[in-house]
């Protein structure tokens, strides 16, 4: 059972989130005019020009759907935390270790958001996706920006991305943690892919390892940071109508949105079906 949630509008969430900013930091904080749940952090009361943005949407979209404040607050924590290490680390914040850039996989709409004042270096992915390159390294994940790399200048924007990718190809596919047949369509088995400690959402697009690893047809859904989901049948899916018909029979559709709704960093609801190459949206 979802919790009784105490607020029930975003601009009543976000107000909630502006309190504990202003409360556990100090910071200077406001919303953006029109937009709720963007908020401009100001964490040093001497500087109010040097601004930070936060995205609150796929928060506050979980809280929606699941009622669990802790989870907002928690996420609100993180954020403390990391602006405090920011502000005690600037300068070391802007160095990248080559050794642990990855792709990963993004909501559009969060890439464009959350990255407006930062620029995020970010690629075109699948529609409502974007890939974005993180540096992830003793516990600490960085999103690079256009100005970290103006901070590495071994590091052109191409050269991360080539290294980025070699990483991924080094650290090897990774197999999913759960698969299961469904049990409302035998010929259907659900799989479910888990991120080590580095993102995989990527390694669905490698040319090689989908030849090596994945069928000719499968659906797959990047529903949050942690968990990918792919359907795959021995019947045939070389249809639109075939396989929506699969992705209802199996209910692998009820569990993409469940995923979505209720677990914490969402990412898209969004399905992909990927025949000999292509990928659509359904």
């Amino acid at each position: 059972m979802n919790a009784v949630r105490l607020y029930d509008t975003p601009e009543q969430f976000a107000e909630m989130m502006v309190n504990q900013l202003r409360s556990s930091m100090g910071a200077l904080v406001k919303q953006t005019e029109g937009e709720a749940l963007l908020l401009k952090v100001s964490l040093d009361a001497g500087k109010p020009e040097e601004e930070l943005t936060i995205s609150l949407h796929d928060t506050y979209r979980s809280y929606m759907a699941s009622g669990d404040l802790n989870a907002a607050v928690d996420y609100l924590n993180q954020i403390v935390k990391t602006s405090s290490y920011m502000q005690r680390y600037q300068e070391e914040m802007c160095k990248l270790d080559a050794s642990y850039l990855f792709p990963a996989v993004r909501d559009e709409r969060y890439v464009t958001e959350a990255g407006r004042d930062m620029e995020f270096l970010s690629d075109p992915f699948l529609p409502g996706l974007r890939i974005i390159y993180l540096e992830i390294k003793g516990g600490v994940t960085k999103i690079v920006n256009k100005s970290m790399l103006e901070r590495n200048p071994r590091l052109s924007e191409e050269k991360m991305r080539r290294l980025a990718y070699r990483n991924l190809r080094a650290a090897g596919w990774q197999k999913p943690r759960i698969s299961l047949t469904s049990p409302f369509c035998k010929s259907c088995t659900i799989e479910i892919y888990s991120e080590p400690p580095h993102p995989i959402d990527y390694q669905f697009s490698m040319p090689e390892w989908r030849s090596l690893y994945l069928p000719d047809n499968y659906v797959i859904a990047y529903t949050n940071r942690q968990y990918m989901m792919l359907l795959r049948s021995y019947e045939p899916m070389d249809s639109e109508a075939q396989v929506k018909r699969l992705v209802q029979k199996s209910k692998f559709s009820e569990i993409v949105k469940r995923s979505f709704h209720v677990m914490p960093n969402p990412v898209s609801v969004n399905m992909y079906w990927v025949h000999k190459g292509k990928t659509v949206q359904l």
